[in-house]
């Protein structure tokens, strides 16, 4: 977001939950946006986000946010459509590849974003059957799990201190929640454990992937493990396809230095 302003010659104020590694918000500052941190979680964040644009007495102040609420969509639904070039890009390197379309993708899921963007894509097959989708969070910021056993949209009330700070989200975005909950196969909340063990896992097939990024393979290693009727509704066996998508590089080094045994190779911009 703060590097679209300042190539578009737009100002940018980026709101962050307390507790946002200082790695980040440097990287963010270093694109010329000024960073605010809200004392709270990443829903506090963009509530305090949302004040400061209706303060604004010439309404020039526009809100970005992949959540969504009554009266604020249209914005969120570009986010959506913004992330289904992933998928697209996806599709152009499989058949590149000769490869068959996966039999199970997993998402990593904080309001539901990119998991609606999969839907995009998948919906048709995954409402035939043919791909099962996995919805990845968490354990203590599983919005999207609670509010599809609610049946409705919930909140999971903070603070939420995972290391995935990237999905410690407490309420999913009402505008992705009706097909997520009615296209994922399963959902699944993961401990910290997970995701460090698929950091170190991922980084010795050199892919350096951040706390968020390992989180899709920490998932399918915790319902194998641990959630035997998600392994059933996925049809997870020996000979499936299942493509993880990695959501975050090494953008707070240090950690990802205590974690792997190393510094990244690859700086993270």
């Amino acid at each position: 977001m703060a590097r679209t302003a300042r190539l578009l010659g737009l100002s940018a104020r980026i709101f962050v939950p307390a507790g946002t590694a200082d790695a980040r918000i440097r990287a963010i500052e270093g694109e010329g946006a000024v960073v605010g941190v809200v004392d709270g979680t990443y829903d506090d964040a963009v509530a305090h986000s949302a004040e400061v644009a209706a303060a604004d007495p010439d309404g020039r102040t526009l809100v970005v946010s992949d959540t969504s609420w009554e009266g604020y969509q249209l914005v969120p639904r570009w986010v959506i459509e913004g992330y289904t070039t992933v998928f697209d890009e996806i599709d152009e390197s499989v058949a590149a590849a000769g490869a068959r379309t996966p039999d199970v993708v997993v998402i990593q899921i904080g309001v539901g974003a990119l998991a609606a963007a999969a839907v995009a894509r998948y919906g048709d097959e995954a409402r035939a059957g043919t791909v099962k989708l996995l919805g990845v969070e968490p354990v203590s910021a599983d919005c999207m799990l609670a509010s599809v056993a609610a049946g409705e949209p919930v909140d999971v009330p903070g603070p939420h201190h995972s290391i995935m700070a990237g999905l410690n989200c407490g309420a999913p975005s009402l505008l992705a929640f009706p097909s997520v909950s009615g296209s994922f196969a399963a959902f699944v909340g993961i401990d910290d454990d997970w995701a460090v063990g698929a950091m170190r896992d991922l980084d010795r097939y050199g892919v350096e992937a951040g706390e968020t990024g390992g989180a899709g393979l920490g998932g399918v290693r915790a319902a194998l493990a641990e959630c035997p009727g998600v392994v059933e509704a996925l049809g997870l066996g020996p000979d499936a396809s299942v493509l993880f998508i990695c959501t975050e590089g090494a953008t707070d080094p240090t950690f990802f230095e205590k974690v792997v045994g190393h510094p990244p190779r690859n700086a993270v911009a």
